[in-house]
């Protein structure tokens, strides 16, 4: 059972740096050409106001590769909420193997 713990709070710390990387990799936006030929992160300086998620207009910047900012969106989106989910059930995991590992002891007492 403690293996279990143990294994379920290294998941729940993988969880938690998926949901880091993936929300910075949302915040600072992708790397891509501007029209100049150099590749660089166009969006890492914007404030919440301008943004480039609240603010469509803004992705006409990045000219290559095409559709860059859309298939950043999605897929940092999609690895936020995974990361989400397997911190959530994780966390579970650790907190039903420090109840069982706790209560088996107790019982093992009594007898």
């Amino acid at each position: 059972m403690l293996l279990s713990v143990v294994l379920a709070v290294l998941g729940f710390a993988g969880g938690v740096y998926c949901v880091v990387i993936s929300s910075l990799g949302l915040i600072r936006g992708p790397l891509c050409d501007t029209g100049d030929g150099e590749y660089l992160y166009p969006f890492r300086n914007d404030t919440l106001e301008d943004n480039y998620l609240l603010n469509q207009t803004t992705w006409s910047i990045c000219k290559e590769p095409e559709n860059i900012i859309l298939w950043n969106i999605i897929l940092f989106s999609i690895l936020l909420a995974i990361g989400m989910i397997e911190a959530i059930l994780c966390f579970i995991q650790v907190i039903s193997g420090l109840t069982s590992l706790i209560c088996s002891s107790c019982m093992r007492k009594r007898k």
